[in-house]
Formats: C-alpha cells, structure tokens, sequence
C-alpha cells in the first residue's frame, strides 16, 4: 500500500497541533508524541521517512504514547496508519519540537458487497484500499489496515478522503481483483458491488528424464496480457500448482534447473488444467553448416537463438562446419551470420528428445551492395546517411522481426558512399536514412542489382504552413474531437500529423479547433480526416499552393443518432471491444467497454455491430446488425455469461497441425462466436460458449458438435498435404519469402510464406483440384491447377519480371480487377 498526499505542516491545526520546546534545544535523538482519535482496539503504526526515502522504519505503538527514531537527515517525514482512520503524514525537521500530539480523523467511508461469479454472498473476504495515483510513501503489509467481508458478504471501509481509490478485494478460491479507479465523494453513499471470479489453476509434476520427480525447482508462467509472472516450487512428489487464473486463461509454462537442463516451454496452457508434466532434458541444437557453390563447410559463424524474451548469440569456429549449442526449451527461432553469405532463419519446433538436429544448412553466398547517398536538390554527398535491409512489406514474422532490429546496415562515409553486405540474391527492400531529410526512401531490388544510389529529399526550408479550421455542427456548434492530416494521394498511409495530446495540449478539440503546423509542407493535396462522437464527418480535401496557409476549414459533422450498448456476463477485470461498422464496414466507433450501460452517438441508420472479447489470436465475439428508426435511438446487448468450452488436438494423419485457425460457431445466431489458433502441440480451446449445437471449421473442414459444459473434441484431418518448394526458374535457387496461395473452389483458402530453403507446406486438405498461385516481387507470378488426393509434393519455378512489372504489381492488378 502507498500513500501520497496526505500531509499537514507544523502549524496546520486541523489535524496535528505540536508542543513547542525550546527554540534554542538540540534535535533530539528520538521523537516522542501522542496520538488521539484512533478507533478502540486497533493498533496504530508509525513509520519515519527520510527525505526522498520510500521505504520507512515502523513502529506500532502500544497505548496513546510512542517513541521513534528519527533519521540523521535534514528532513524527515511522520507517517501514521491505522484502521478506519484518515493517514496522516507530517513534516518534521532537525529544529522541529522534540514532542508532538496528533490527531487522526475518521474521514469518508466506502462500503458494499462482495459475491462470487454464481451471485452467493462471500464471507471473510478481504478489503484493502489504497489511491489510485501513488507516487508517495510505502506501508509494509503489516502495517497495512484491511477489512474483511460479513456473513452477509457486506462491509464497509473507512479513514478515506476525497478522491480515486484503488480497492482490491481477495476470497479464498476465487482470483484477486482490483478496482483501479473508484471515486469516493463527500455527501453521498459511496458504495460498490463486485463479483469475484472463481480461481482456476495449473498443476502436474515437474519430472527429469527418466521420469523421476523433481523436488524444489521453481516452475514459472510467462507474463501473459498484462499479469506479472507467476511461480511455484515442486514439492516432494515433483507436484506444482500455479495459479489463481481465470478460467480460459492462458499462460505459457516452463522450468529451468542448472543441474538437469530445461523444459519444453509449454504455450497456450489453458486454466484450468491438471496433469501438466513437464520434462527437465539438457537440450542441444546442432547442425552442419555449407557454402552453396562449393560444397565445402562454413568454417567462422555467429549462431543466434532466439526464445521467450531473450536471445542467446554463439560465436564459433569448426573446421568441418559442425556445431552443437545448448538449447533452452523455449527457443522457438534460430539466425546463422557468416562473412560473405545472406543470414539464414528458420523456426524451431519443441524439442521430443535430447537434441535438434537441422541437419546440413546450406548457406547461399551474399551480394554487396554499394552506391552513394546524396541530397536530391543539390546533388551533394550525405556523410552518416543510414542504409539498411528491411523485411518484406506485411511481414510481421520473428524474422522480420530480427531483421527490422539486427539485419545488415552500415553508415555512408564522408562522400556518402556505403557498402551494404550480406543480402540475399532475391529481391529485397533497403532504405537509406539522414537526419533532417524528412521520410526514409525504401527502393525494392531485384536480385542482379548490385548498385544504387539515393537521393533524399531536405526537409524544405520555406515558410511555416498552417492548415486550421474547426469541427461544427450543420448550425455552427463546435464539437470536440480529433484530426488527422494526411497525403491525399495515399491517405491509408501517409500520415503526416495529428491534433490532440501527442502534439500539443493546446489541440485537444475542447472548442472543435484544429490547428497543424509544418516548416515547408510541400506543396500539394492533403485530406483531413475528422473523428467524433457525435456523427460522422466526411473527408475533406486541402490543397497547399506556393507554401500558404489554409485556414478557416470547416469540417461539418453529419449528425448521427444514439445507440444503447449494453454488455453483461465479462468478468470485473474484462473488457470487449465493440466497434461498429457502416455497411460498406467503414468503421464508425471503436473502443473497449466494460460491463454495464453505454451510449454511443453518432451511428449511421443501417450499421454492423461486433464486441470482441480476448485476445486477437484466441477471443470470442457477437455481433448484431442494428436499423435506427424515426425515433433515432437503437439497443443492442450482449451477454458474454456463457461458460462452457471446447478443447482438442488437431491432427493430421496421426501429426499435430500447429498453428490451425479454429473458429466455433454457434447454430443460435446471438450466442457467441470463437476463435482461435492451435498451438505447436495442435492443442486447441475455446472457452466462453454456450450450450447447444455448433459448428467448428477448420481449414476446409467443417464438423458439427453438441457444447455443454466442457466437451472434448478432438479433429483428425484427412492425411493430404501439399508441400513444396519455389525456387529462380534461371539460377534454380530458393526463393525466400514467397507468398504462396492455395484456393479450392469458394469455399477454402489459405497462404504460406517459403523458408529459407523455398520450402511451404498445407496440411489437413480435401481431396480434390486446388489452384496454387505464388508470387513474388521481382518475379513473374505462378499459377498452376494440381490434383491433389495424398501427399503430394512440387516444384513451383518462377521467373523473372520483365517489362516492369513483377507479381506483386500483378496482385494489385488482379484485386483491382
């Protein structure tokens, strides 16, 4: 508990009067006072700060009297906590009187109710309050007042001035909430109701590779969604229990033991769960490493494994290419850089066994890039330009990950000439960076060129541009709200501003003012984009001739009518997003909204609305379709109190499918909506259904299913699989990073990147014609009509763009089309 704020002066007599001594005495070495006005039986502490300090020496004091050491400081400050009693802090200083006499005040109170999930009263709970924003003092916990619940699960808390609380409430079996922000008022019946929800966990036994327990070893939960890490210690038997979770929350699971290895981190563990056994092993990774054209090993390279949170680099040598690492048992990617050759990345999938063994890597050598970076109005060089490889446009992968913060990049010399090595012979993309030039410039290269030059465009001197206006109403009333600005040619995209707090205070909106500001904003169109509650605003267009200013601009709001949202059945701690949609699914409203009663202005006549609730890889969602009549008012629920779930394996031919999307949908239209991914196990779980009839697809698959409570599904697709590699139609080299599409008729689609070695796969197909399309830029797109019925397996060649347009311009084409 901290607490801040609650402090008097020397001379303050509302709450602390002080027994002078004599001006002239010595500071004494300790400090003697009294305290009045505490509540019959409850101890009082009394902590002692030094200026600046946190953390304080308590003392609790025995009867109305107390003795404290005071610090060797200048300053220092009296902190006094009891039960039911406003804190009090106060100043003290080296000439401060050697005796005090306090007195605490009963200040507001706070009561209500405490119930579990099923609505029965909690008895025993327990109450501890604290302020919301606290940045002041420490209370150890024994020093910390709390409350309990009655039998009748009320009670009421007092000792609080006016304000934000943050109240958090614990009930054996039921998991810990807090309420961040509960305002307590003079003059009116603070009062609060909250619902516990019931703690689940997860337990098993921690075993070593030949099946024996485990005693003393920590097992630990990754931080998941905004909780701190959570662990606990084997006992005798090798059991650990971890908790308390939601139930349908998730963790990922794991230990470590410097004796006898690590375990395969497990993700996706869903609470509740029983029987986790997890497997200390000393894991290795190890491989030989080739060059490409000669066949000859790789002798120097740098090996990077990446895992949960943390990396782990490998400088190493071997004559004959060969490595062996250690391996943790969440490393899930794997980087080798060598002098002379493009880095090479691929995925690690859990390890079964004692090693990881990836086999002969071959490494294809790079090609260097060099050029010169230039300023595109004077023609003069730019010493320190950044030049740098980036991803693939769209790839949000590990790898573009690593890429975007470890891939090659060098800095131009004083005539602004650069070498960039270790790119791949493929296309890339690669930008070029200085300061006071405004956006990067990113070009895309086909494999066969080896030089470029850039020539970045100086943030023009000119005058300062100012584009101003105001957000009304059709009868001239300002509305607050926010603008954004953006190049007109590309307004997805290009954002080249925004009004609102991230730029200055000053353009909040309060009275429908917006107001940019840019040193030489090059001529040109630029839309504004206006967002409100109050109605939709329609885009409007500016254009910058000659460097003036525009101002004046009305951004007029076309006013909408109200909507009523009510959300029920979300546990205290959760939230849904709910946005709605125009029919042409143009958002109109988005924002998360807890339980209770919302109303929501400025919706359209006809709109499409969702509420989503989890996280993006694993939720559940409902949505309705709404149509506002004569009255300009409409109301939707919905109820997320649903607890049943559904859980299985996915597999293929007997093999875990990682990474399938599973959606669940309901045969009642209202009832919620799931969706998630397996995880490397093929493991899947949708929590929060309700019961009756459903529909699960997968893939192309689909499969009908009764949910009631919690049911057991497991899926076992047909054993089709596509696989494949696509490789340079001339020089017969892999092509990284290709994306490849397999459609089947209307009803099943899906894509896949190529790895490194140009290598994809599709498991868990129908039997039947697919069309298999790849594309590529720097190359001809691919499309080609296969019979698939088993296990089959192609070589997919592309070809060079030729006449200026590759396959990615083609898709854009073809979309357009």
């Amino acid at each position: 508990m901290r607490l801040v704020n609650w402090r008097t002066t020397l001379t303050g007599a509302a709450l602390a009067s002080l027994l002078l001594a004599s001006a002239n005495a010595e500071p004494a070495p300790t400090l003697r006072g009294t305290v009045e006005g505490g509540q019959d039986g409850e101890p009082v502490w009394i902590g002692v700060f030094g200026d600046e300090a946190a953390e304080g020496s308590w003392t609790q004091a025995t009867s109305a009297n107390f003795k404290v050491a005071l610090p060797p400081d200048e300053r220092a400050t009296l902190l006094v906590v009891s039960k039911n009693r406003v804190p009090l802090a106060v100043p003290v200083t080296s000439g401060s009187p050697a005796k005090v006499a306090l007195r605490l005040a009963t200040g507001l109170a706070l009561s209500g109710t405490v119930r579990s999930e099923d609505g029965a009263r909690l008895t025993d709970a327990e109450i501890t309050i604290e302020p919301a924003e606290s940045d002041g003092l420490a209370v150890p916990p024994t020093a910390t007042p709390r409350w309990r619940s009655d039998r009748r699960g009320g009670f009421r808390v007092g000792g609080l001035r006016p304000g934000r609380h943050a109240v958090t409430l614990k009930a054996e079996g039921h998991v810990p909430l807090t309420l961040e922000d509960v305002q307590v008022r003079k003059g009116v019946a603070n009062r609060i109701e909250v619902e516990l929800p019931t703690a689940h966990f997860i337990a098993g036994r921690l075993v070593d590779g030949r099946g024996g327990p485990v005693v003393g070893v920590d097992v630990h939960m990754l931080p998941v969604y905004g909780r701190t890490e959570v662990s606990a210690r084997t006992n005798r038997d090798g059991a650990y229990r971890l908790g308390p979770f939601l139930r349908g929350e998730r963790a990922t699971v794991f230990a470590q033991s410097p004796e006898l290895g690590s375990t395969v981190h497990h993700e996706d563990v869903v609470a509740p769960r029983d029987n986790l056994v997890l497997v200390l092993r000393r894991h290795a990774l190890l491989g030989r490493l080739v060059d490409e054209t000669t066949g000859g090993p790789v002798r120097e390279f740098r090996l990077t494994v990446m895992g949960q949170g943390e990396d782990w680099d490998h400088e190493l040598q071997a004559d004959d290419g060969r490595f062996r690492v250690p391996l943790d048992g969440g490393a899930h990617s794997f980087v080798v850089q060598a002098a002379g050759y493009s880095p090479w990345f691929t995925r690690l999938k859990p390890p079964a066994g004692e090693e990881v063994d990836l086999g002969e890597i071959v490494l294809a050598p790079a090609r260097s890039l060099s050029g010169r970076v230039l300023d595109a109005r004077t023609g003069s060089a730019i010493p320190g330009a950044r030049v740098y490889r980036l991803p693939r446009e769209g790839d949000h992968s590990i790898w573009a990950h690593w890429l975007a913060n470890y891939g090659p990049r060098v800095h131009a010399g004083d005539d602004g000439t650069f070498t960039l090595p270790a790119l791949p012979h493929e296309p890339v993309r690669v930008g070029a960076y200085a300061k006071g030039y405004g956006m990067a410039k990113i070009v895309r290269l086909l494999p066969g060129v080896m030089h470029v030059d850039f020539e970045l465009d100086a943030v023009a001197p000119g005058p300062v541009v100012v584009i101003a206006g105001s957000i009304v109403r059709a009868d001239g009333t300002p509305v607050a709200g926010r603008v954004n600005l953006y190049r007109a040619a590309d307004a997805a995209s290009a954002d080249v501003g925004y009004t609102g707090d991230s730029i200055d205070e000053n353009h909040a909106l309060e009275n429908g003012a917006f107001r940019f500001e840019r040193k030489g904003l090059p001529d040109g169109a630029y839309d504004l984009v206006a967002g409100t509650d109050v109605g939709v605003v329609a885009r409007r267009t500016v254009v910058i001739t000659d460097g003036r200013s525009v101002e004046g601009v009305r951004l007029v709001v076309k006013e909408g009518k109200w909507l009523q949202v009510s959300i029920v059945g979300l546990a205290a701690s959760e939230s849904a997003r709910v946005a709605i949609h125009e029919p042409e699914r143009r958002t109109v409203f988005e924002s998360w909204l807890s339980n209770g009663v919302h109303r929501v202005s400025g919706v359209p006549d006809e709109a499409v609305v969702t509420a989503e609730e989890g996280l993006s890889m694993h939720s559940r969602w409902l949505t309705r379709r709404i149509r506002l009549g004569d009255s300009g008012e409409a109301a939707v629920r919905f109820d997320f109190t649903a607890r049943s779930r559904l859980a299985g394996t996915v597999t293929a031919g007997g093999r875990p499918l990682g990474g399938t999307v599973v959606r669940v949908l309901p045969a009642n239209s209202s009832a919620p909506k799931g969706y998630t991914h397996t995880n490397h196990q093929g493991r899947y779980d949708v929590y929060g259904l309700a019961e009756g009839p459903h529909t699960v697809q997968t893939g192309a698959h689909s499969f009908n299913v009764h949910v009631a409570q919690d049911t057991p599904f497991d899926i076992e697709l047909p054993a089709v699989s596509l696989a494949g590699v696509v490789r340079h139609a001339r020089t017969g080299r892999a092509v990284w990073g290709a994306e490849v599409r397999l459609r089947q008729g209307e009803g099943y689609s899906d894509r896949a990147v190529t790895m490194p070695d140009g290598t994809f796969r599709f498991d868990g197909l129908a039997a039947g014609e697919h069309v298999v399309r790849v594309s590529e830029p720097g190359f001809e797109s691919l499309s080609q009509n296969l019979w698939i019925a088993g296990d089959e397996v192609v070589e997919l060649k592309l070809a060079e763009a030729t006449g200026g347009k590759d396959s990615e311009d083609q898709e854009r084409q073809d979309e357009r089309e």
